[in-house]
């Protein structure tokens, strides 16, 4: 009686909106949203409708039984919802409803059934009238989701996207789940879902036919394969669960747990792990930053252990096998920011994660070093899939400073190429030295920091004062000016710059600028006063003769930086010869030539 209620009030409103909407413009896009769509309320990867053109959008696929809501950008906060003006009005019948425009709004359609859709948004009126057409086209096809230990969410309500098994090519009906396991209360957990769906209202559980501890786990090994039953509430045990033995769901060992829809089965198996040729290292501790194309390689000992013995800065990291996010086997902690340090200390379980794959639930977790200096890292990576990682802190950081600005054309302090890495002139511990030439206009700045880091972490070299109204001190040629050093934490103005004027910051001229933190000076000097500089006619040239780098055609200092942006070689007289250098990219660097080679 209901329903027909409603149907009668908003017949012959399909395009007309109530007075209380909003006035909105034609979307270009249109997403859907909540419990029926694919990616439920996850906003991110909330599913996109086709556009027609002409204000025509449709979506054809996978709709769950729930709720639903169409918007027109990713923002919670401030996208258009298309709702009916009365909430909980079933989709099939979308043609006949008021529909309304909001900003924040709790209406939502309804989805009645799971299957297959075909759904129509039609936009009139400049984007100011909604017509919606729903129409179940066929059944969906069958779905299996983890909960429990295999991705650390527990909810059937609301699983992520990792959850979901992967389909067996070739068969429907067959799905599997591949990762290691998290113990908890002396076993891990794992059980599946059918389809996403609150426990109570509906939900279908594949759990065990038969529990043997803790009064609702089956405990497994590899090689098991098992009947389960097919449970919902009120009819059967849902919280039943397979478990593995702590000791056989360490971080070392990896399964395979198969799921047979048409046989009623689960079975279990071990994955074979390879040991990598290669490990690197990348985050914002790393010599490298986040910059996975460049990341750090350790050096291969043999026997699956890998080293490193260099600076780290503050901050996370992981350890990856190859230079590619898609596709590269992370080495991670259990717990996110778990100190390296520590690693050995706290027995910290390393885990093998590829995002999507692999303990997705872990894949973006990091290690953490709580202290810039020199460590001496080791990580070994057994042929039984056990891991084992040390760190040990054996000294101070190497002194070096950052530009930003129009020294590097970098201003994010925490994702600087470590190419722009000044380290200290020689016989010195506190000069630094930037030549170059700078840009004119208005972004023709120089500042320092200490080290690559977030910039509420960053510590800055600053000037004293700037020029009334500005963020710059304009300086000039043969200047010597006080330094101080600043942070975030003390309320230091961190957007200060020394800068030239447009007139002396022309392509022609080329600068020194010489940091002395040791008494705290800034000191700028023009290279040449004449209109072509010497260092211009530089022709620079480095090659790998035999196992030697050989540095010619420089005409004033040249110097050579590993990929962590370490200075091993320097030569004022512009020629250089490096021996015996291991394989690796190198960038030799003059006043205003660097090339890159690798070995």
């Amino acid at each position: 009686m209901k329903k027909h209620l409603l149907r009668s009030v908003a017949a012959g409103a399909a395009m007309m909106l109530c007075a209380a909407s909003l006035s909105a413009a034609m979307p270009e896009h249109l997403y859907m949203v909540g419990t029926a769509s694919p990616s439920l309320w996850n906003l991110e990867p909330a599913q996109e409708m086709v556009n027609e053109g002409e204000g025509v959008f449709s979506y054809t696929g996978n709709l769950y039984c729930g709720e639903l809501q169409f918007m027109n950008e990713k923002n919670w906060e401030n996208a258009v919802r298309y709702v009916p003006e009365v909430g909980g009005w079933h989709i099939i019948d979308a043609a006949t409803a008021t529909i309304i425009q909001e900003v924040n709004s709790d209406r939502k359609w309804w989805v009645p059934d799971y299957g297959t859709w075909n759904i129509k948004v039609y936009f009139g009126d400049e984007g100011n009238s909604v017509m919606i057409t729903a129409e179940r086209a066929g059944d969906m096809a069958p779905q299996a989701i983890a909960l429990g230990a295999a991705t650390g969410h527990w909810d059937c309500q609301w699983p992520t996207p990792t959850d979901y098994l992967k389909r067996l090519e070739g068969d429907a009906n067959i799905f599997v789940w591949e990762g290691s396991l998290t113990p908890a209360d002396n076993c891990a957990h794992i059980k599946f879902i059918s389809y996403p769906k609150a426990w109570d209202q509906g939900c279908i559980f594949y759990v065990p036919e038969d529990v043997d501890f803790n009064g609702n786990v089956k405990l497994v090994r590899a090689g098991d394969k098992l009947k389960f039953q097919t449970t919902w509430n009120g009819n059967g045990p849902l919280d039943n669960f397979w478990g593995f033995r702590a000791e056989d769901c360490t971080a070392d060992k990896m399964y395979r747990v198969t799921l047979n829809l048409d046989e009623q089965t689960v079975e279990f198996s071990t994955i074979e792990v390879p040991v990598p040729e290669h490990l690197y290292m990348v985050g914002l501790a790393s010599p490298t930053l986040w910059d996975i194309n460049n990341a750090y390689e350790m050096t291969a000992e043999g026997n699956g252990t890998f080293t490193y013995h260099g600076t780290l800065y503050k901050g996370q990291f992981r350890f990856v096998d190859t230079r590619n996010w898609s596709d590269c086997v992370r080495y991670i902690p259990q717990h996110d920011g778990s100190w390296l340090t520590n690693a050995v200390a706290e027995n910290a379980y390393v885990f093998r994660s590829i995002e999507n794959k692999l303990n997705p639930a872990y894949s973006n977790n990091n290690w953490w070093i709580p202290e810039n200096g020199t460590y001496d890292l080791k990580v070994t990576l057994a042929a039984d899939g056990a891991i084992s990682v040390s760190a040990e802190r054996t000294g101070e950081m190497d002194p070096m400073v950052i530009p930003l600005g129009a020294a590097t054309g970098q201003w994010d302090t925490a994702s600087v190429p470590p190419v722009h890495n000044i380290y200290p002139e020689e016989g010195t511990t506190d000069v630094f030295v930037w030549e170059g030439s700078v840009p004119a206009g208005e972004r023709n700045q120089f500042k320092f920091i200490a080290y690559p880091t977030n910039w509420w972490e960053a510590e800055f070299y600053l000037p004293t004062e700037v020029d009334e109204g500005q963020s710059y001190k304009t300086v000039k040629s043969g200047d010597v000016l006080p330094v101080k050093r600043g942070n975030s934490a003390n309320g230091d103005n961190l957007d200060h710059y020394w800068g030239f004027s447009a007139e002396d910051s022309t392509p022609d001229k080329t600068y020194r600028v010489t940091l002395n933190t040791g008494d705290n000076t800034i000191k700028f000097e023009e290279l040449t006063e004449t209109g072509v500089s010497e260092v211009a006619a530089s022709e620079l040239k480095a090659s790998f003769v035999g196992d030697n780098l050989v540095v010619e055609g420089a005409v004033s200092a040249v110097a050579v930086y590993d990929i962590a942006g370490r200075r091993i070689a320097y030569s004022a007289a512009g020629t250089l010869t490096v021996p015996a250098l291991p394989k690796g990219v190198y960038v030799v660097k003059t006043a205003d030539s660097a090339i890159k080679l690798a070995k």
